[in-house]
């Protein structure tokens, strides 16, 4: 399907967008914290998809590969946004619902997205690719541009603050 979403197949392109979009758009969701920004992320992501698909290796699973690129897209958005200087609009619970993990109750998941919330960008960022989707700190360094140390300090420093919200309350 990837080769011929390569070519511009308008259902394999669709087809893609079925597989992967809810899934897509909870990684945009949790880096930019707005479901606006992360339908634009989103989009942003499968109108471009046909171009960099070619750049895609065959013999690799294309979930994991999707996930990076939204990533980086979402993380690109933030840093237009913020150069910008927009302020984001406080989300719903039903956006909120919409991305809990689902093991979770929903009080639960409310609980540590405003938690997430309450980190700086950097931390925050760190946390939702290493936790939630399950990035190597290699990975999160090469994707951030920053050092392997980096990204373990960030998390260790989330922790401390994600458990002082959530628990020490």
């Amino acid at each position: 399907m990837a080769s011929r979403a390569a070519r511009g197949d308008r259902r394999a392109l669709r087809a893609l967008y079925e597989e992967y979009s809810r899934q897509l758009f909870a990684v945009a969701y949790r880096l930019t914290e707005s479901s606006a920004d992360a339908r634009d992320v989103l989009h942003d992501v499968f109108c471009a998809l046909p171009e960099a698909i070619r750049r895609f290796d065959p013999e690799r699973p294309l979930g994991p590969w999707l996930r990076s690129v939204t990533a980086r897209a979402a993380l690109k958005h933030v840093r237009s946004r913020r150069r910008r200087r927009e302020i984001s609009i406080a989300s719903t619970p039903h956006e909120l619902e919409a991305t809990a993990s689902p093991e979770l109750p929903v009080l639960d998941s409310i609980a540590v997205e405003r938690a997430l919330s309450s980190l700086t960008e950097e931390l925050r960022t760190v946390v939702v690719l290493k936790e939630m989707e399950g990035y190597s700190h290699r990975e999160i360094a090469e994707l951030l541009q920053i050092a392997r140390s980096t990204s373990e300090g960030r998390l260790c420093k989330a922790r401390k603050l994600l458990r002082a919200e959530l628990f020490e309350r």
